[in-house]
């Protein structure tokens, strides 16, 4: 997805309509991520400014973004220079990937100074860079010194440079397009000579003067001068007049987006219209945000539980292969017991012996190894301390089977949570089970800090009225299931998975066949099996589940159920599910 520099100037048009905001609130959600919470127009808005490798922008965003607990140190510097201050207006320098936001505050005498916010919006080297009015630099998201291979120093106390320039043609001026110096595809010779040209619209200009994205200029009469002159005049037309119309490209999942329609991938794909690139942009960014968000910030325990998994499985299975050979334990004994009952056929230092064991029926020979340089007697002994330890080892290994397979199905829970969570505070809950059962440590309140909020079970309200209520991890299903609900109320679980508790409060109602599949449905959508047909799920009344002594979080035994049989729906949990628990 390109933000070249004629969709930047899209986007600057934009916040330019915005002079005079009030800025109120700084956060920073990510490390690479600053949102400016302005007041314009009767109305509070945000603006994203993300110097994210994989998707640099600005753009006023339509949804929130979880605040951390702790602001960063660049966050604080913004607070400290940017507080109360008014946009006074947004600069992009000729069609470069670069603005600048210039802003009117006040310093320590209350005098008005001008400082600015610059974000460059270049792949791996975007940066957010705060200067004073002439350009000397506070800070940068990310400094940048000689011993990089970047031409300029973004440091404390140097003059900013704009990005070196490339003297490509700029069409926001009078121009004429220059014949190739070679043969070239028209593509890229548009992106190779005009400013701030990202392949994709060089491609689609391609695509709509000559039919194709890769057009050899050399096969053209003229060269396809005269058509790729008219087509950038009209491009020039529409830029400077405002004459945008952002889509978004989407087939099965969005592919792109632009502030003009993009035509070049053929019928596969539809235009999705939007009044504003900001839009297009939340459009386009609004999952994959969620995503990465939560991918950045599990992924430390995401690999403890995956690790903590592996780890367990392969306990248990070196268990069960001792436990194998524990079950040759009355075999040692039957070893012994012929040894002894034929001890005056030895001779001694023999290696084996076959023996007639009369306890079968019909007789049977044995053959039994022995060590030959021990005795007979001793030979015997030496079974029968084989078999003491079996029998002690099988009574023990069946324990720690036990107990280890509990262990796996609960690191299974909380990796389903896990896959589930849309927040920092539901993955700050799964951090504190997971201290809470030794697997991390506690963190360490800062001093004058605050422990983040803990998230809420999910609420939906069904088509008849009824609110179900479903935990968003192990300790959360405990405390639905043994002191929220009601003993009447119905509960709900997907048939040995992982997955949420789900509860059906009644609340002195009957329940309906209706109310009791949509619950169903819910806890099937709520599991580690949400993407498979037909799941069975298990329901009864709350008062018939029980927790036994010592078991881990979100562990609960039933024995009188009924099971029904459900698709999850993404959609009707989406359509259910109450717009303020998150």
């Amino acid at each position: 997805m390109p933000i070249d520099g004629i969709m930047l100037r899209a986007l600057r048009d934009e916040l330019s309509d915005h002079a005079g905001a009030r800025l109120d609130r700084i956060t920073q959600p990510e490390r690479d991520e600053v949102v400016l919470y302005f007041y314009s127009k009767g109305e509070n808005r945000r603006l994203l400014l993300s110097a994210n490798a994989v998707s640099p922008r600005i753009q006023w965003m339509g949804y929130a973004k979880e605040n951390p607990a702790y602001a960063p140190n660049f966050c604080m510097l913004l607070r400290k220079h940017l507080a109360a201050a008014r946009l006074m207006d947004v600069v992009q320098p000729g069609l470069e990937r670069v603005l600048i936001l210039r802003f009117d505050c006040k310093n320590d005498f209350y005098e008005a100074v001008e400082k600015r916010l610059i974000i460059e919006i270049m792949g791996r080297a975007s940066n957010l860079i705060l200067t004073d009015g002439e350009g000397k630099i506070y800070d940068a998201l990310r400094q940048v010194d000689l011993s990089s291979s970047s031409p300029r120093r973004i440091l404390p106390g140097v003059t900013y440079q704009l990005p070196p320039s490339q003297n490509k043609i700029s069409i926001l001026e009078d121009f004429t397009v220059p014949a190739p110096e070679s043969d070239l595809r028209a593509d890229r010779f548009l992106t190779s000579t005009f400013e701030g040209f990202s392949p994709l619209l060089s491609r689609e200009i391609s695509y709509r003067c000559f039919g194709s994205c890769d057009a050899d200029l050399s096969s053209l009469p003229d060269g396809g001068i005269p058509r790729l002159t008219e087509a950038l005049h009209a491009l020039r037309s529409a830029v400077l007049s405002r004459a945008y119309a952002p889509v978004v490209l989407k087939a099965q999942v969005p592919k792109d987006v632009y502030c003009f329609p993009v035509t070049q991938y053929g019928e596969g794909y539809t235009c999705q219209p939007h009044p504003t690139c900001s839009a297009a942009l939340d459009a386009y960014y609004a999952e994959k945000d969620t995503v990465e968000h939560i991918r950045r910030h599990s992924a430390d325990i995401s690999k403890l539980v995956s690790t903590a998994i592996a780890r367990t499985s392969r306990k248990i299975d070196a268990q069960r292969a001792e436990l194998e050979e524990s079950d040759r334990a009355d075999e040692f004994k039957t070893y012994g017991d012929l040894i002894v009952s034929n001890l005056y056929r030895f001779k001694g230092h023999e290696s084996s012996a076959v023996l007639t064991d009369y306890t079968q029926d019909p007789p049977a020979d044995v053959k039994i190894p022995l060590d030959p340089s021990l005795s007979a007697s001793r030979n015997a002994q030496v079974y029968y301390k084989k078999y003491k330890k079996a029998q002690t080892a099988k009574n023990i290994l069946r324990e720690q089977i036990t107990l280890a397979l509990a262990e796996l199905e609960y690191l299974n829970s909380v990796s389903d949570a896990l896959s589930r969570a849309t927040g920092l505070s539901e993955l700050t809950d799964l951090r504190r089970e997971l201290a809470g059962q030794g697997y991390l440590r506690r963190a360490a309140t800062k001093k004058g800090g605050k422990d983040r909020e803990q998230s809420k079970p999910l609420r939906y309200t069904t088509s008849e009225g009824f609110t179900v209520l479903c935990g968003r991890n192990n300790l959360q299903n405990d405390t639905l299931t043994l002191r929220t609900a009601d003993r009447r109320d119905i509960w709900f679980h997907v048939k040995n998975s992982p997955g949420s508790h789900v509860i059906l409060l009644l609340e002195g109602k009957t329940p309906t066949d209706l109310a009791m599949t949509e619950a169903a449905v819910i806890a099937a959508t709520n599991s580690s099996v949400r993407d498979a047909d037909n799941v069975a799920v298990d329901y009864t009344e709350v008062r018939n589940i029980r927790k036994p002594a010592g078991a881990k979080p979100g562990m609960v035994v039933y024995e009188t159920y009924r099971t029904a049989y459900v698709d999850p729906s993404p959609e009707l949990c989406a359509a259910r599910k109450n717009k303020n628990c998150d």
